[in-house]
């Protein structure tokens, strides 16, 4: 215990000048401590302590710049993999949205004139049906029914003629995968 207490606040400081971490060096002295007490059959005891302490110090540290780039390496590889599969998904997904409004757009062009009117007027304007109702001159009850005619017919077209819905679980469950 006293070379402990002779020479840790020294090894401390030591230590301090390669890692900046107050916890890191606290563990780090421990280790040189522990080390010291592993290798005690081959200490001779004609030679300075001291200079054990600070070889073993020494040996610790360059441990420990080994983990620290180890583990910057490991962080900075994940970081560039991360950043690469979501470029490819922003792709990817842009590529998709691009797809998925042609097909709303080619859906939306296949209603009646009328309807088409109404839906882009209420979807794309923002108008309400009173609104609609009023411009049209027509009542509030038939801007609803065209509406409602005009979200079944959408669906169906999406459903039925692009097959939307297994597209659509595919993706999900290749995101899922990922």
């Amino acid at each position: 215990m006293d070379v402990y207490n002779q020479y840790a606040k020294m090894l401390y400081h030591f230590l301090k000048k390669y890692i900046q971490d107050p916890h890191t060096v606290d563990d780090m002295v421990h280790d040189t401590f522990f080390n010291l007490w592993r290798s005690r059959e081959r200490i001779e005891l004609t030679r300075p302590i001291q200079n054990y302490l600070f070889r073993i110090a020494r040996n610790v540290v360059y441990d420990e710049l080994k983990k620290q780039i180890r583990q910057s390496d490991a962080m900075l590889t994940l970081k560039y993999e991360g950043e690469l599969k979501a470029t490819a998904y922003s792709v990817d997904n842009a590529i998709l949205e691009n797809e998925y409004d042609a097909i709303y757009d080619l859906a939306i062009n296949r209603l009646p004139p009328q309807r088409k009117k109404i839906f882009r007027m209420h979807r794309e304007e923002g108008l309400s049906h009173k609104e609609i109702a009023e411009f049209l001159d027509i009542s509030p009850n038939t801007v609803k029914e065209h509406m409602s005619l005009a979200m079944k017919s959408i669906k169906d077209y999406i459903a039925k003629d692009h097959d939307m819905i297994l597209k659509l679980w595919i993706v999900y469950i290749l995101i899922g995968r990922s």
